[in-house]
């Protein structure tokens, strides 16, 4: 009875530490995912022309880099980064 209550918490904890790992990974990702959306709309201002389309893509560059910053602060010392 011991042994099998040995091996169930061992399995537990293995699985414990496979979530672990990945929630590391994903964190990592969030914060590439905000980096790619954040440049992608820099190139979009840059090859706006029109006023509105302007002040529209400069605005999501300021959102999605303010997601990256508060990403990168929460996640910091936590994440993996994967290039």
């Amino acid at each position: 009875v011991y042994r099998v209550n040995w091996l169930k918490a061992k399995a537990r904890w293995q699985r414990w530490e496979e979530e672990l790992s990945l929630v590391r990974y994903e964190m990592g990702w969030t914060v590439s995912w905000f980096r790619y959306k954040k440049e992608g709309w820099e190139r979009r201002f840059h090859k706006a022309t029109k006023h509105g389309h302007r002040a529209y893509a400069q605005r999501q560059v300021l959102l999605w880099e303010r997601f990256l910053l508060d990403a990168e602060n929460s996640f910091k010392d936590k994440m993996i980064i994967v290039t």
